[in-house]
């Protein structure tokens, strides 16, 4: 018995938390434009990021209105529910160096911090500050992945195609020890 109320505990905590993440995605982006671009009425949208409406966003649906508007807040919710992390890596990303990861990475640091001491006297946030905290989190998470994508992007190992070119313009070998020269 104690397994289906964990359950159920567990589906319903996980539906709420499914029910604010519509929420919140339908408060922060324009429906009637997104509806749009995707071909479906604008009415039909609301309804289905409504909880209590009887229409459900299809896995599609999902996929399709995060693609479009690069807000993810549905899908990390429902993956967050499995115990999965997500990081979104912008398709842009620049060449950023290391040093300025590394102090993006403390700046969304320092942001988390201030919002901690900023909601630590209240009881409960609300649904947009809750909202507010997660979504810097995740650009943490996204920040943090840049910044180590950077650093193997710094240390790639010296290929066969680096060889060659440094003989062929006839420079000294790197990493030869000074003892050969």
């Amino acid at each position: 018995m104690n397994d289906i109320d964990s359950m159920c505990e567990f589906r319903g905590s996980k539906q709420k938390a499914f029910n604010e993440a519509c929420c919140a995605f339908a408060n922060s982006e324009n429906m009637t434009l997104l509806a749009q671009s995707i071909g479906m009425s604008p009415v039909m949208l609301r309804n289905k990021l409504n909880p209590a409406q009887p229409h459900v966003l299809s896995c599609t649906e999902l996929i399709t209105i995060s693609k479009v508007t690069g807000n993810h807040t549905i899908l990390n919710c429902l993956l967050l529910g499995l115990g999965v992390v997500t990081a979104r890596i912008p398709l842009d990303v620049s060449e950023d160096s290391f040093v300025k990861r590394a102090l993006d990475s403390s700046m969304y640091s320092g942001e988390l911090s201030r919002m901690a001491l900023e909601y630590a006297a209240k009881p409960r946030l609300t649904r947009s500050e809750k909202h507010k905290v997660v979504q810097t989190a995740q650009a943490s998470i996204s920040g943090h992945v840049l910044l180590i994508n950077s650093l193997i992007q710094c240390n790639q190992p010296v290929t066969l195609g680096m060889v060659t070119d440094a003989i062929a313009i006839d420079e000294p070998d790197p990493y030869a020890s000074s003892e050969a020269l």
